[in-house]
């Protein structure tokens, strides 16, 4: 199953740039970001309506310039969601929409899976319950690749030891886009 892209290149860059001023403003979320809390939100057990992810997206009550801005906004935010859900629901590899690594710019940047990583994971904290409660082991081995390239643990020593081989890096990301797919069958599998 292949499914069309649902927003274009210039729907892509409004809401990129949207959520660019917002982030200036509030310490809101980039498109990664974005990205992944919706990936995460079509996996949980526990979907959340479209005015808690603003929240967690905005970081709060996002500052609209106009009904209209808000009405394009909120659709575009629907169709990623719309789109990832298909996506995940297809059972194929997930297509992650950055580079699979860790490194970060010459300007000091995080690299675009970090940012997606954080996102992803700001929906399993929030949710801690929902995630490990019934599947903790299963879900803890198949979050970790999501959570090492987040840095959110960055000092804990496994996720050091990582950092410090390359290699081992590289082979950490790239399982992110098949346990994805895992992850949603492991909450929405016949067995569940």
């Amino acid at each position: 199953m292949t499914t069309a892209a649902a927003l274009n290149e210039d729907q892509l860059e409004t809401l990129a740039l949207f959520l660019e001023d917002q982030a200036e403003e509030a310490d809101g979320l980039d498109f990664f970001s974005l990205h992944g809390l919706l990936t995460a939100n079509a996996i949980t057990p526990n979907p959340l309506k479209l005015d808690e992810l603003f929240a967690l997206i905005f970081n709060g009550a996002p500052k609209w310039e106009s009904d209209a801005q808000q009405a394009e906004i909120t659709q575009l935010v629907q169709l990623l969601q719309k789109e990832i859900i298909e996506l995940v629901e297809s059972g194929q590899t997930f297509p992650v929409p950055c580079d699979l690594n860790v490194e970060g710019d010459e300007d000091g940047e995080a690299a675009p899976l970090e940012n997606w990583s954080v996102g992803f994971m700001l929906l399993t904290l929030e949710q801690q319950d929902a995630w490990y409660g019934k599947h903790e082991e299963n879900a803890a081995e198949l979050l970790f690749p999501i959570l090492y390239a987040s840095g959110l643990n960055a000092e804990d020593e496994a996720f050091a030891d990582i950092d410090e081989d390359e290699n081992l890096s590289l082979q950490v990301c790239a399982s992110i886009p098949e346990n994805v797919i895992d992850l949603f069958l492991l909450y929405h599998g016949d067995d569940n």
